[in-house]
């Protein structure tokens, strides 16, 4: 699969993911057990992004 196309899903997922822990905070708290799943899920998405994003800008200097 194409680094630009994984970086587009990814994109997608962090949205998503974003989205559904705002909601999950808003009916449930920002210090329930589901929202901050949510979170730590949507902080190894962000990781996951960034390290694609560096290692495909370190190629493209080469």
């Amino acid at each position: 699969m194409k680094k630009c196309t994984l970086l587009h899903e990814l994109t997608a997922e962090i949205n998503t993911k974003r989205t559904l822990m705002i909601q999950t905070g808003i009916h449930k708290g920002l210090g329930h057990f589901d929202t901050l799943k949510h979170s730590k899920e949507l902080d190894q998405l962000i990781y996951k992004y960034q390290r694609l994003l560096a290692c495909s800008q370190q190629r493209s200097q080469s």
